[in-house]
Formats: structure tokens, C-alpha cells, sequence
């Protein structure tokens, strides 16, 4: 069993408590106390908790501290296990740059030194994704009194790998979309491959990538004109995964042109099963004979976009993300409300879609010029 022992020290007379296991080994101490009897509150719950089989270990490293916080935060939560992957992915990181470092022994400086030095090698949205986790499982161990220092309070990110420019993210003329769309409806035959509809629709719609391989018939409400989407598709695991978040669950508006690519679509998808007698089990829009898993995986379809866009001149060269993004950017060039752009795109709310998607088109930007002269 676990003791307490109280005691006061310092020039102040405040009292601290030490909290010790059988074999005497500090597991547990603080002070500053101004009365006995404030400590033994704090003590005493803390005592409580360590024997009903609470254990708490000074010397625990960052590495496993950033484990209780998956096994307790993490795993057992809703979000995909992709995202999850995401997070175990930075566990090993962790044990990179910490090694078996206990966590009391990481004070404000080395964490900024391991920090400074990380971020030469990874852009500062990554730098701060992990920073931002650490903070996380430092106050989960702060709120069930592991007793270590926030390192991480005063701590600044500086990451010399820059991250990829804006400009690079999203097609910036409408000619040039117009263009990719034409190729794109020029390249459509299902009895080749079903890349070219996919590539179209995410152009048309500014459906994340696993949204919209997700989609079966059933989604598709032909009469209403319009795509429901509530889940995603992980191509990897070849399971269905929860939406990335509660306003992802929502109706795309498409106009005639898109019903009539989906509608040439499943004609000819039926078609081809029949003729070689397979059966769509899913119903998935995108299903396709020529592909084990049934459906094309991201790889391939940004292997196909990239070339597409080299084939045609166009820059920059973008990636199924980027089709996203000049979605939306397209719809704010044609002055769509921003609440309505948020609600189709999926977004909380409105306040990152000026800085992600208020991109100017050049066009508009041409025909502003010409206004600006006039005046002038």
C-alpha cells in the first residue's frame, strides 16, 4: 500500500506531501500548500485513487505517457482508423525525439531544441499537429495528477520545409477547368475505365475523395438532382468509415449535365456486369471489373488527374484535394453565399472558407483590372 508523508519546508513554511509504494519509492509529490490540511485534501484523493490499482510513475517517458493518451483519448473514440493511424504514426515520432527520456526530466529548453530541430525536416502543419497532440496528453496526465511541468507552454513552432503555396492547390482559371471538364467528357467510357466519371464528379461536386467513392445508386436522388453523402470509403481496409465530422453528412446540389454523365454511367455499368455476369454487391456508383477491390483507390485516380493536366498544359498540377479546393473556389468566384458554399462543401462554418477558398479566378481578376484603368 501507498503512504503519505507531510512536511514543511522553505522560507515560507509551505507545506508538501510525498507519496511513496512499498519499496519507498517516490511516486507522487507537491508543494506549495499554505495549510496541512489543503495538502492532505490533495493527498489523500490521490491515495485513494493509487489504491484502488491508480499507478503513477515519475519516470515515465513521453513515448509512454503519449500511449496512455491513445489507449484512453484516441482508440476508443469514433474518428476513422485512418485518422487513428495518423495518431499511432506520431507515437513512433515521439519515440524518435524523446527517446526514454523521463517526462520530468523534459524541460522547456530541450523541448524546443527537439522541436527546432524537427521542424527542419517537416512543414509547420505537421510540426504542429504533433505539438498540439503532445499538449493533449500532458493535460490528461495533469488531470489525473501526474505531476509534470507543461514543457509546452512558451514553446514556438519553426519549420524551415515549406508548405505547399496556396497557388498550387487549386486550377486558377475557369477556362482552364472548362478544359479539364471537356477532356474529361470526351475520355468517358466505362468499358475502358471508370477514372475519367470519377475525376469529373469530384470536379462537379467538391466531394472529398472518400465521399465520393463511397457512393451507391442509392445516393443518388436523379428526380432532385442531387448527391447525399454520410460516409466514407476506405480503400485500404475496404470498409465503410464514419463521416469526417457531423456536417459532413449532407445533400450536393448537380445540375443536368452531371445527371446525365451518372445516368450514361450506370447504363453502361450494368450492361458490361451483365455481359460478364458480376454483381455490383455494394451497388457503388464507381464500381468497375477491371479493379479487385471494385473501385479505384486515390493513387490512381490522382495518376490519371496528373496526367490529364499535363496532356492539356495546364498548372498547377493538382491532386484529387485540389479538386476540392477549385470547387470552392469556383463557386466563391461566382459569388455563391458563403454560407451556402460551407453547407455544400461540408465546413462547420464560414470562418477558414475566405482564407482557403477566396481565391480570385483570373478572369475575374482581368475583368477588375479593366474596372481599376477606368477609373484611373
Amino acid at each position: 500500500m501507498a503512504s503519505i508523508r507531510y512536511l514543511k519546508r522553505g522560507k515560507k513554511n509551505l507545506w508538501t506531501y510525498t507519496i511513496r509504494d512499498e519499496t519507498s519509492k517516490t511516486i507522487a509529490y507537491k508543494s506549495g500548500f499554505e495549510t496541512k490540511k489543503k495538502a492532505q485534501i490533495e493527498a489523500e484523493k490521490l491515495l485513494r485513487q493509487l489504491n484502488r490499482g491508480y499507478t503513477l510513475d515519475s519516470k515515465m517517458t513521453l513515448y509512454q505517457l503519449y500511449q496512455e493518451w491513445l489507449n484512453l483519448k484516441i482508440l476508443p473514440s469514433k474518428r476513422s482508423q485512418t485518422t487513428k493511424n495518423k495518431y499511432i504514426i506520431r507515437k513512433k515520432i515521439i519515440k524518435k525525439l524523446f527517446g526514454d527520456t523521463p517526462v520530468s526530466q523534459i524541460k522547456p529548453s530541450k523541448y524546443q531544441r527537439i522541436m527546432n530541430e524537427y521542424g527542419k525536416t517537416v512543414t509547420r502543419d505537421t510540426l504542429s499537429r504533433l505539438h498540439t497532440s503532445i499538449k493533449e496528453c500532458i493535460k490528461t496526465a495533469q488531470a489525473d495528477k501526474v505531476f509534470i511541468d507543461d514543457f509546452t507552454f512558451f514553446t514556438e513552432l519553426f519549420s524551415s520545409k515549406e508548405s505547399q503555396p496556396v497557388e498550387e492547390k487549386y486550377i486558377h482559371s475557369e477556362k482552364d477547368l472548362n478544359d479539364i471538364l471537356k477532356h474529361l467528357k470526351q475520355k468517358v467510357d466505362y468499358r475502358r475505365s471508370v477514372v475519367p466519371y470519377v475525376i469529373y464528379l469530384l470536379f462537379k461536386t467538391g466531394m472529398r475523395f472518400g465521399e465520393l467513392i463511397a457512393l451507391t445508386w442509392e445516393d443518388v436522388n436523379f428526380e432532385e438532382k442531387v448527391i447525399k453523402t454520410y460516409r466514407r470509403y476506405n480503400t485500404t481496409s475496404r470498409q465503410f468509415v464514419p463521416p469526417k465530422n457531423r456536417t459532413s453528412i449532407r445533400s450536393i446540389p448537380i445540375g443536368e449535365e452531371e445527371i446525365t454523365v451518372l445516368e450514361m454511367l450506370r447504363k453502361e455499368q450494368e450492361v458490361v456486369n451483365n455481359d460478364l455476369g458480376i454483381v455490383n454487391g455494394e451497388n457503388f456508383v464507381f464500381q468497375h471489373y477491371g479493379y479487385v477491390q471494385d473501385i479505384p483507390n486515390i493513387a490512381t485516380v490522382n495518376k490519371a488527374l496528373k496526367n490529364a493536366l499535363i496532356e492539356l498544359g495546364i498548372t498547377p498540377i493538382i491532386t484529387t484535394k485540389g479538386t476540392r479546393h477549385t470547387y470552392g473556389s469556383y463557386l466563391w468566384h461566382n459569388q455563391i453565399d458563403l454560407g451556402v458554399i460551407a453547407k455544400i462543401l461540408g465546413h462547420k462554418d464560414i470562418s477558414m472558407l475566405i482564407e482557403v477558398y477566396g481565391h480570385t479566378l483570373q478572369e475575374k481578376i482581368n475583368e477588375e483590372f479593366d474596372n481599376v484603368r477606368k477609373l484611373l
